[in-house]
């Protein structure tokens, strides 16, 4: 027996979901231009298989590309950067990492460091402002000395932001065996990562250095 009306627009839309999360993918690691449209053009048709009853051939989609970070080298003898500011009242590390050194250090923390909180998960952001034509090089040890006087000046906080990143690597800010600030409803249990970049703005979004960053950020 053949698939109900019902049946079938469930199965075109699950199929539609997988092929729509391989699409964000792509894009996040760098697909070419004309690749993506290829395969939105084939969500596309799937969508308007479900709105006119069509029938059509099954699609499939390319394999994604090996994601970057599937081929990190780890380097040997790694040894972790003193942390920028020791301050009790708001330290913070400070220090950029390859994403290979990344892991190792969080390897190290976890060994070493006492969490004295229980994260679950993260919450990932963009910063808006500063966005990729007002730090054309990306971060400095300045701006984290800077954004950690404007959290304790302007915003009254102790802490921030586990994570920044931009399209050169990855910034440990606020330590990450200690609670940061970030979202006010998610504080006490997810890691706070902010990506170089307004991704409200195409140009940001869709720039070579935005893909970057939002993948140092995926990557962490």
């Amino acid at each position: 027996m053949g698939q109900s009306q019902s049946e079938r627009e469930n199965s075109i839309k699950e199929e539609l979901k997988k092929l729509a999360y391989k699409n964000r993918w792509f894009i996040e690691n760098r697909w070419t231009v004309e690749e993506q449209q290829e395969n939105a053009k084939r969500v596309a048709d799937r969508l308007l298989a479900i709105a006119t009853g069509e029938t059509v051939e099954p699609v499939t989609v390319t394999e994604a590309p090996q994601a970057e970070f599937l081929e990190v080298a780890v380097p040997d003898n790694f040894t972790p950067p003193e942390w920028l500011v020791k301050n009790d009242n708001f330290p913070i590390v400070g220090r950029r990492f390859s994403r290979a050194e990344f892991i190792e250090y969080v390897k190290w923390v976890r060994v070493n460091e006492h969490y004295t909180w229980s994260p679950t998960g993260i919450t990932m952001h963009h910063t808006g402002f500063p966005n990729l034509s007002i730090r054309p090089n990306g971060f400095a040890e300045q701006h984290m000395l800077n954004m950690r006087h404007g959290y304790i000046n302007d915003n009254g906080w102790r802490h921030g932001p586990h994570l920044f990143v931009d399209d050169h690597g990855i910034w440990v800010f606020n330590p990450l065996s200690i609670r940061g600030v970030h979202a006010v409803s998610y504080n006490s249990t997810r890691y706070g990562i902010e990506m170089l970049g307004n991704f409200d703005n195409a140009e940001d979004f869709s720039h070579e250095r935005g893909l970057s960053s939002r993948s140092h950020g995926m990557f962490a």
